[in-house]
């Protein structure tokens, strides 16, 4: 959920943390180019994607099926405040907006984020923005006593407060939605230091009361299984703090929100997990909606591990953008899956239904965040927005997928109005469907998925003012038959509309995309893998480049560590198989063991240590290998869940290399080439040297 700001107040949603650890904190060099140089002469692995924007004339883009996320849950968005407002409005007008945003011939969206309020005083005076006022589940009967309110007792409940976010969930499961989350902005007023649900009176000041949290798990507890018992949904989670290590949540804001400091964010994952238990409830626990990636892995990091074993799915928003990689890879290290779980963009032009921009803006969003994040779902704030706050007298801005008034005159003639950002959500929500697997590609705007009913999708997005020649380079598929292709676009003058169909042909699809457009692709003759062409660096032996130092991971001599060295290609200390451990594991979780060529043995790491050891089955000697398909790898150890890294960030000749928790500095950042290649470069180079120098 963004930040707290008044109705004339445009939001500046907040950038990345720029918050990086001393021991990591590196940028791409000059190394990293050598190490680039070695990569492509090496064979297999992909060319690294230029930072230059490519030529909008043509652009080859190959897709690796070879690296394939796990199966994918699906999009969705956040009720709240849209459905705690259009829920009560006429039937035709609600059932129209439910069948835009989770019908078959709509968006088909498939999760729905079920918003707990806490709920202020009857007696405090409005001030909440419209919506925003989603009322709790509790009943107050009479003048109150000092901690009033008794979970056990029945008059204290009240089951059908919150009607309005309710009929959305069940309209929303009667058209298909398979997988629902609930989740919390804040404690009811009676629990808060502030009195109210807004936040604290100092946004960096917890708000739930110290001796509150017993009770406030008993809340959480008793309104997830009354929202069950009203709707026929059963939630697969519930996140019981949200955005919670910010300053954003103060009293008089408007909207719910609290403060928790990761201490007490531990301590109420810890009490939910108890008093749920306790009721005979088996909801998993999402945990902490942070907002942003490099919050995320600060608050993580601060959690003791009986806190992390309590969580069963990860949640990251991505109102900032920085550290993707560190959450996907303590994700993966964790064995836990991980959401975007809330996510807008306002674009960067004034309110606008016929303008590409915000479009384009979302499109960018959703792949940056897939390709580096590698999320089991994509999640939307509030897929439909408050009018009048978007218009020119208030934010002006371009949030939600659909607008309409929230304090309309008459709700029933009251127009829902779509921009281009809902028709682009279309080509990704209508298409890449639950059970996909989404795989790299080598253009950061391509998105591909094989279908869980055979075949392939691609969207591509052309931000550039020119139209463009795509050609999909199909060499990484086991079969790709000539055949027809569905086009559908979404442009200036489309709206999600089928275009001219465009063929395979002789293992590529060409096609001709228009400027600033989203393009969805549906290739059904494409499918398996040619494991001749994976990129998965099997095979014959690499080296290990590091991204920050250009050094080679290398064997100590006689000391069973490693550390690296200048590159010496034909040196078997610093050669490395690498063993997929599942032969037709073709997934971005597989495991592999990674043995040097010189001694056989295996890297190997143990209570922070990395060896080498006779190979194992041991998971401390399985490595998983992270890529966003740039040609540079992190390299996750599944007993520990900490990434190959060079200590201190050295890039000295000789320094160690060891294992640590994920930084995303690109002293945790490996090329992997291959050794024999590398070597015929290095030799062509000193030839070249002998006959010029």
């Amino acid at each position: 959920m963004f930040s707290t700001r008044t109705r004339s107040e445009p939001l500046r949603p907040r950038s990345g943390s720029s918050r990086t650890p001393g021991r990591t904190t590196t940028v791409l060099g000059v190394a990293t180019a050598l190490a680039v140089t070695a990569l492509t002469a090496a064979g297999p692995a992909p060319s690294p994607t230029s930072a230059a924007e490519p030529s909008a004339a043509s652009l080859t883009v190959r897709l690796d099926p070879s690296y394939q996320q796990p199966s994918f849950q699906g999009w969705g968005t956040a009720l709240a405040w849209f459905a705690h407002v259009t829920g009560g409005w006429p039937d035709a007008q609600r059932n129209r907006l439910a069948d835009d945003l989770y019908g078959a011939d709509g968006l088909g969206f498939t999760i729905a984020r079920y918003n707990i309020g806490g709920g202020d005083s009857p007696g405090t005076t409005p001030y909440m923005r419209p919506g925003a006022d989603v009322p709790g589940y509790w009943n107050r009967p009479g003048p109150e006593a000092p901690d009033w309110w008794d979970p056990d007792r029945a008059d204290h409940w009240s089951a059908s407060a919150d009607a309005n976010q309710q009929w959305w969930l069940s309209a929303a499961k009667e058209r298909g939605a398979t997988t629902f989350e609930a989740f919390s902005n804040s404690a009811p007023y009676f629990m808060t230091n502030s009195g109210l649900t807004s936040g604290a009176a100092n946004g960096w000041e917890d708000n739930l009361r110290s001796d509150q949290y017993d009770r406030f798990a008993g809340y959480l507890t008793g309104s997830l299984q009354r929202a069950q018992s009203a709707t026929g949904v059963t939630f697969d989670s519930l996140s019981p703090v949200n955005e919670p290590d910010t300053d954003y949540w103060h009293t008089g804001g408007r909207q719910e929100g609290s403060h928790w400091d990761p201490a007490s964010q531990a301590r109420m994952i810890t009490t939910l997990r108890a008093a749920l238990d306790a009721k005979g409830v088996t909801t998993p626990i999402a945990a902490m909606d942070e907002t942003d990636p490099d919050r995320f892995r600060s608050d993580w990091e601060a959690y003791a591990p009986d806190v992390r074993d309590t969580v069963d799915r990860l949640n990251t928003h991505t109102y900032g953008t920085n550290g993707r990689t560190g959450a996907r890879d303590i994700a993966k290290g964790a064995a836990t899956p991980l959401w975007m779980s809330e996510v807008d963009v306002g674009g960067s032009v004034p309110q606008s239904f016929t303008s590409m921009s915000p479009a384009l803006d979302l499109a960018r969003r959703i792949n940056d965040d897939v390709r580096e994040l590698e999320p089991r779902a994509w999640v939307l704030w509030q897929a439909v927005e408050d009018y009048e706050n978007m218009t020119p007298a208030h934010e002006n801005s371009n949030w939600g997928l659909i607008q309409t008034d929230f304090t309309p005159d008459d709700a029933a003639t009251e127009p829902l109005r779509k921009n281009k950002k809902y028709w682009a959500m279309a080509n990704f929500s209508r298409f890449v469907r639950p059970g996909a697997r989404i795989m790299n590609t080598d253009d950061p705007q391509t998105l591909a998925a094989v279908r869980p009913d055979g075949g392939v999708v691609v969207v591509h997005t052309n931000t550039t003012d020119e139209e463009r020649e795509v050609t999909l380079d199909l060499d990484g598929f086991e079969t790709a038959a000539d055949g027809r292709v569905e086009r559908w676009t979404t442009d200036a003058t489309k709206d999600l509309r089928r275009d001219t169909d465009a063929a395979v042909v002789g293992r590529a699809l060409k096609a001709v995309v228009g400027p600033g457009s989203v393009t969805t692709f549906v290739l059904p003759t494409v499918g398996g893998v040619d494991t001749a062409a994976a990129t998965a660096p099997i095979g014959a032996p690499r080296l290990l480049l590091n991204d920050n130092s250009g050094k080679a991971l290398a064997t100590a001599d006689g000391a069973g560590t490693v550390e690296q060295r200048t590159s010496a290609p034909a040196d078997s200390a610093q050669q490395w198989n690498f063993t997929k451990l599942s032969a037709d594991d073709w997934g971005s979780t597989a495991a592999y063991r990674i043995t040097n060529a010189g001694t056989g043995k295996a890297l190997s790491a143990s209570d922070g240590v990395l060896t080498v050891a006779p190979p194992g089955p041991s998971t401390a000697q399985q490595w998983i290998r992270s890529t966003t398909g740039d040609g540079h790898s992190t390299l996750i150890n599944r007993a520990t869940g900490e990434l190959l890294d060079v200590t201190n960030a050295s890039t000295d000749d000789g320094a160690p290399v060891g294992v640590y928790r994920p930084t995303t500095g690109s002293n945790q950042s490996w090329s992997l080439p291959g050794a024999a290649a590398v070597q015929r470069a290095h030799g062509r180079g000193a030839s070249r040297q002998s006959r010029h120098g």
